[in-house]
């Protein structure tokens, strides 16, 4: 076996801006290289991401590194690769400057190694799918998509002895919406980002995409997982391409005859393979619950443990989401009516609630809610 080279210059054993000293290559990519590191000042192991130069010369290119730093920067989540850090090393004298993103040190495999090492146990794919979902979930909800799901960029480290998951690689993420909006890059009109495999319809369309595009994505993914192949090998990339956006996928019962799935399960997968993003499940969270369902068929227990975990703060969402839009609208007794709803579905949202009581009672000296009181049917 080829000991493992950098594509991009050899920085082992160089210091970047004087506090990270790279100490061995983890991995090496189309953009960038992964290095072990030291923090010198806060002495602990770091992984540092290394983007390949000709990858940082443009303005795009820079404005996407940066964007990367800071949606992997505001997204706690235990499926989520944080990012600690960002910089830049000058340039040397003959060299090109290096853009860097500093990331926890982890330990484990990727879920491509995984599909590679033999089957996959229909349950452990389940658990590893509701764990992509989860932290998609986290991603969707700061306005963005990954834009990038492959197996490639799920990491599986254990975690009392379990099988953990975590998402990796938010360097082509699109943000669509929110506070993070005014950061995000532009893109020239019919470039395909993305990796050919795992392209939605409506990418291998040209259109715009939203967080339905990574639902796909991770319908590819748990394809793979149970058949290990994807839908839509392919020998072109025009024949891929025109696969996804009008083919209808092959049934996964079929191309793994013997794995005893389930019709629920072949029906999951073929609706996260839908053609039209609408009809494709809701979001992340209702994709979660139908795999939690069907991992309580094979593993009650199991089911048990990823719903409680990954289920959780999901409860009221609904209703929270209708308290604000009632709030915006002036309908001040309705909010509060849903944000306590809310709460009462789930103590995550009490704050929630008493934000909005307190607000409302505030308005309410100024007779608001009384006028909204009497002119909204809803209330």
């Amino acid at each position: 076996m080829n000991p493992l080279r950098p594509r991009g210059p050899d920085l082992r054993g160089r210091t970047l801006v004087g506090r990270f000293r790279l100490d061995a290559l983890i991995a090496s990519g189309g953009m960038a290289d992964i290095y072990q590191a030291l923090d010198l000042r806060l002495r602990r192991r770091v992984a540092l991401k290394a983007m390949h130069p000709e990858h940082g010369r443009s303005p795009e290119q820079r404005c996407r590194f940066f964007q990367e730093a800071v949606i992997g920067a505001q997204i706690d989540h235990p499926h989520v690769a944080t990012i600690f850090d960002h910089g830049e090393e000058p340039a040397a004298p003959g060299g090109e400057a290096v853009l860097f993103l500093v990331m926890p040190l982890l330990d484990g495999i990727t879920l491509r190694q995984r599909i590679l090492a033999g089957t996959i146990p229909i349950a452990d794919a389940l658990r590893l799918t509701i764990q992509i979902l989860d932290g998609l979930g986290a991603i969707h909800r700061r306005g963005a998509v990954h834009r990038d799901l492959k197996p490639e960029n799920c990491l599986i480290v254990q975690r009392q002895g379990r099988d953990h998951l975590v998402l990796l690689d938010l360097g082509l993420a699109k943000i669509h919406s929110g506070p993070l909006l005014s950061i995000a890059p532009s893109s020239a009109p019919g470039t395909l980002i993305g990796t050919l495999a795992y392209v939605s319809p409506e990418q291998a369309r040209e259109q715009p995409i939203t967080p339905a595009a990574d639902l796909y994505a991770v319908g590819v993914i748990l394809f793979e997982m149970l058949t290990r192949r994807v839908p839509f090998p392919g020998a072109s990339t025009l024949e891929v391409l025109s696969a996804h956006a009008g083919k209808v996928a092959p049934s996964v019962r079929e191309r793994a005859p013997d794995r005893g799935i389930s019709d629920a399960l072949e029906a999951l997968v073929a609706s996260a393979l839908e053609k039209e993003p609408a009809r494709r499940p809701a979001d992340a969270a209702a994709f979660i619950k139908e795999l939690v369902a069907e991992l309580a068929t094979i593993d009650p227990a199991a089911a048990g443990d990823v719903g409680a975990c990954c289920l959780k703060g999901h409860d009221g969402v609904e209703e929270a989401k209708a308290s604000l839009a009632a709030w915006h609208d002036l309908y001040d007794v309705r909010a509060r009516a849903l944000a306590l709803s809310a709460a009462a579905k789930n103590p995550e949202w009490r704050p929630l609630a008493s934000l909005i009581e307190c607000a409302a009672e505030q308005v309410g000296e100024q007779g608001r809610e009384r006028v909204v009181a009497k002119s909204d049917p809803r209330s």
